[in-house]
């Protein structure tokens, strides 16, 4: 393109473009066109070109030779970008825009474009684009499902930049090699821009700003809640798993865009409406749907969903259920087929009938009003002809999993992934989601299947589990068998346990030579250790040989006892933090007015929630600086590792504890230690839950916790006063924290700093 516009240039000679403009007549040249035409920022049409030559004075038979000449430099991709197309020549369905319902009497494959307000803003989208076309730069646009992300984006580009090349990546490899040698008048295409992140391999922002420098326009589309978990800040500074992905969106000019048309929208949808448009006459008339998402038949993917009978809407249910505990490729026909039964009542296996599952799945494949079918199926990237599996539709997973994101998932499909998931990232997102639901046989079985087909993060993440499970040689085992394969990080790994084993060997030694001598405290706090580190078997056989028949300690005290011994050892900031937060809760739930028994169980619970790091590498957990995402992955286990660690250890004093006490209220502490880094509005783990779907006592230990954390010297940072952090408790409030029990420890502590 720049050798074409260099040859123009120079075919000039001397004549301004006022001249060329006069030569043109009574045809028009614009200096606006010539400054384009010259300097190659688009390529010329045959008609400009063909005035320019008659200006330049260029004889009929020497012309074609420039136009073939322009010819070459249309149908040309860039060195090395092979797929890349013109914009203006981009097919916006293979780009990613949703096909649209089928109307009679409509025109074309898709609607006529209503433009959104962010299309026409002073830093709107093509105000974006048009900055990024003349410096370099990247635009993301945020919005959810089938509200319009894409076909505003390719609109956008089609208007500001039609003659530049459009390239669409299959990954973020690609983007790299791109990057060594990037072409001028280049878009990279980056539709759901998740699928470029994560973990080593994705994107960087060292490479984006190779591509920025270099003039490359980026364009990129995201769901909200995924935005929102990218660019969030971490509570402290050893917890960034985001840390990548967030300082490559700072890179980015970001658009937000409303699921719903504004008032100026509608006029002009109304007016495309009025003008003939079918398809958007249509969708102008749905009240419960906006108007983009009427039109990818959203409507009609919810309705097909909630009619369907029992055994589709068994298969549909697997297949969203599925996705959401992290499936990502493509679901087999073989995991529908097993999953279906378990969404269906004993009747309704009784009698299914012959080809229900056929019949099923004819139902959820079904394209609804020609746009799109709850189940897409689709293909692998090199056999024509042939299912490989099926995907849920976009909008229909966004809608079903808000329905369906706290009901119990059926052993059925449980163990539909464990037989037949293949991809090792599928196998170890779905043991991670089976862990924090305390589904450990689940979890187990995933982990393993995902460490054979060489997923080194399922390696990390089993370890801790069977430690947690006080199945520490079987941990040991694991990480042997990769530290002989070569594994670097095995060996640090084995040599992370070892040392903690040698650390803790003298005391070890000394509780239990007291124990022995009938040291029932002594026997209580070796028990606790020996269960941190794993070693259940051997603090069975302590506790049963050296309990006796002392009834004199609680339950609940001789639990507490056991593992906050324990957490001294790992940890002393440790044990001291969960001491004041056991203070500080009972300060809350005592002015949120709870039951005698409920009190008991929020101390217990926050002065074990963090016991579960008990089961953490210390490698991980005391690593001073920020963490990856994968050791951020082993770290948020320990909300689970700490609900598994005390129902353990319950049942092992329970046998041993005099028959009068009673402790109803460890369920709740339970309960409490699982969820207590769940946050309001639905952002926390390890379950996403949102308001008072948290239990209460969870909502108590966020509060207390955030306040300690701040109010704390640590050695990276000073203590904030507690003014300071009750401004962040109430900045927080409805979003990280529940209102009311921020008020009221706020409410308690002023009370108490009065006195």
């Amino acid at each position: 393109m720049s050798e074409l516009a260099q040859a123009l240039d120079q075919l000039r000679e001397s004549r301004s473009y006022s001249e060329l403009a006069k030569a043109a007549r009574p045809d028009t040249l614009p200096s606006s066109t010539l400054n384009n035409l010259l300097s190659g920022a688009t390529l010329p049409t045959q008609e400009t070109l063909e005035r320019y030559l008659r200006a330049c004075g260029v004889v009929r038979d020497q012309r074609a030779a420039w136009h073939a000449a322009r010819q070459r430099v249309a149908s040309s991709a860039p060195q090395g970008l092979p797929d890349a197309v013109r914009v203006n020549r981009a097919d916006q369905r293979r780009l990613g825009v949703h096909a649209a319902i089928r109307v009679d009497d409509a025109v074309g494959d898709l609607p006529a474009y209503v433009a959104r307000d962010v299309d026409l803003s002073p830093d709107g989208v093509r105000a974006l684009v048009s900055k990024a076309a003349a410096r370099g730069g990247m635009v993301l646009l945020v919005g959810g499902s089938s509200v319009g992300k894409t076909r505003c984006a390719i609109e956008a580009l089609q208007a500001v930049v039609p003659q530049w090349w459009l390239w669409h990546p299959a990954d973020a490899a690609q983007i790299r090699q791109a990057a060594t040698a990037p072409p001028g008048r280049l878009v990279v295409w980056l539709d759901e821009l998740q699928r470029y992140l994560g973990g080593s391999t994705g994107l960087q922002a060292a490479t984006v700003r190779t591509l920025l420098h270099a003039r490359t326009v980026m364009i990129a589309t995201l769901w909200p809640e995924r935005y929102t978990t990218y660019t969030a800040f971490p509570a402290s500074h050893r917890s960034d798993p985001y840390a990548t992905e967030r300082e490559l969106l700072d890179l980015a000019d970001v658009v937000h865009l409303p699921a719903s048309f504004g008032v100026a929208e509608q006029a002009r949808a109304q007016a495309a409406a009025d003008a003939g448009d079918r398809r958007i006459a249509v969708a102008l008339q749905s009240a419960d749907y906006g108007l983009t998402q009427t039109i990818a038949a959203a409507p009609q993917l919810v309705d097909r969903w909630s009619a369907a009978d029992p055994y589709a809407a068994a298969v549909l249910n697997a297949a969203i259920d599925a996705t959401r505990l992290g499936v990502i490729s493509p679901i087999s026909e073989g995991l529908l087929r097993a999953a279906a039964p378990g969404y269906c009542d004993p009747r309704q296996r009784a009698a299914a009938p012959a080809g229900w599952f056929e019949t099923a799945l004819a139902y959820a494949t079904t394209t609804l009003s020609g746009a799109a079918a709850a189940l897409a199926p689709v293909s692998d990237q090199t056999t024509m002809g042939h299912i490989s599996g099926y995907l849920v539709a976009d909008y229909l997973q966004q809608h079903a999993e808000q329905q369906r994101r706290l009901l119990q998932v059926p052993a059925t499909c449980w163990q539909a992934m464990i037989d037949h998931l293949t991809d090792s990232s599928d196998q170890s997102r779905t043991a991670y989601s089976a862990q924090t639901r305390l589904l450990d046989q689940y979890a187990e079985l995933l982990y393993r299947q995902a460490i054979n087909n060489s997923n080194s993060q399922a390696i990390s993440l089993l370890s801790t589990l069977l430690i947690s499970q006080g199945r520490k040689q079987e941990a040991v085992a694991i990480w042997r068998d990769r530290a002989e394969a070569g594994d670097r990080s095995a060996v640090a790994a084995l040599a992370d346990m070892q040392g903690e084993q040698d650390r803790t060997a003298a005391t070890v030694t000394m509780w239990r030579r007291q124990a022995e001598a009938g040291d029932r405290s002594a026997a209580v706090r070796l028990t606790g250790l020996l269960i941190g580190q794993g070693q259940a078997e051997e603090a069975q056989a302590l506790w049963h040989h050296t309990s006796g028949a002392d009834v004199a300690r609680t339950f609940t005290t001789d639990v507490a006892q056991a593992l906050t011994s324990a957490m001294q050892l790992k940890d002393p900031y440790l044990r001291h933090h969960s001491e004041r937060m056991s203070r500080l809760v009972a300060m809350i739930v005592q002015q949120l007015r709870m039951t005698p028994d409920d009190v008991e169980a929020a101390r217990l619970a926050a002065l074990l929630h963090d016991i579960g790091k008990l089961a953490l590498p210390s490698a991980v957990y005391l690593k001073a600086g920020a963490l990856t995402e994968e050791e951020f992955t082993i770290i948020k286990m320990h909300v689970t590792h700490g609900a598994s660690i005390v129902r353990r250890l319950s049942r092992l004093f329970e046998g041993t504890c005099h028959p009068t006490v009673d402790h109803p209220h460890i369920a709740r502490a339970i309960e409490g230690i699982l969820h207590h880094h769940e946050r309001f509005d639905g952002r926390g783990y390890p379950l996403g839950l949102a308001g008072e779907e948290i239990p209460q006592i969870a909502r108590a230990i966020t509060v207390a916790d955030a306040f300690d954390s701040m109010t704390t010297d640590r050695t990276y940072r000073s203590p904030r006063s507690i003014h300071e952090a009750v401004v962040e408790l109430r900045k927080g409030a409805g979003s990280s924290f529940d209102p009311q029990i921020v008020e009221a420890f706020v409410s308690t502590l002023q009370s108490r700093i009065k006195k």
